[in-house]
C-alpha cells in the first residue's frame, strides 16, 4: 500500500505566490502607465494653492493680486511680490507645463472676492496631452 500522498500547494506557498505577483504587477503598472500628467496635476496644484494663499492674504492685507503668466503665478501685494518661506512668488511651473487664463490679474477685495474667470494648464513636451482647468468663483473660491 502506498502511503497518505498530499497533492498541491501550501496555504504558505499560494499566499507568497499571491503577495510576489501583487508587488510585481504594482510595479510593472507604474512603470508602463502614463507619467505626462503629473507635471501638469502638480501645477494644478500649486495654482489652486497660489490662489487660496491670495485670498488669504487679501483678507490681512491690502492691494493683493494673483498675477498668471505663461508658465508662472504670482502673488503680489501693491504691485511686489509676496515672501513665503524663505521663497518669493513668483512660483514656477513644473517643466513642460504652460498657463493661460480668462483674466490674467486676480484682484481680491477685503473679503477674499475676486473676479470669476478660469485658469487652463497644458503639457507640453514630456507632459504633451494633459491639461487641468482650475474654475475661479467671484467668491474667490477656487476648484478643478
Amino acid at each position: 500500500m502506498h502511503g497518505n500522498l498530499n497533492k498541491g500547494f501550501t496555504l504558505v506557498e499560494l499566499i507568497s505566490v499571491i503577495v510576489l505577483v501583487g508587488v510585481l504587477s504594482v510595479t510593472v503598472f507604474y512603470r508602463l502607465a502614463s507619467v505626462n500628467s503629473v507635471n501638469v496635476q502638480s501645477g494644478r496644484d500649486d495654482v489652486i494653492a497660489a490662489l487660496f494663499f491670495a485670498q488669504q492674504q487679501s483678507m490681512m492685507r491690502s492691494n493683493i493680486t494673483l498675477v498668471i503668466a505663461a508658465n508662472s503665478v504670482s502673488v503680489n501685494e501693491s504691485g511686489t511680490p509676496i515672501l513665503v518661506s524663505n521663497n518669493y512668488y513668483p512660483l514656477t511651473m513644473p517643466a513642460g507645463v504652460n498657463l493661460s487664463a480668462t483674466i490674467n490679474t486676480f484682484v481680491y477685495d477685503k473679503l477674499g472676492r475676486t473676479t470669476a474667470g478660469t485658469i487652463t494648464l497644458t503639457g507640453s513636451g514630456n507632459s504633451s496631452g494633459a491639461s487641468a482647468s482650475i474654475r475661479v468663483e467671484a467668491s474667490g473660491y477656487a476648484y478643478y
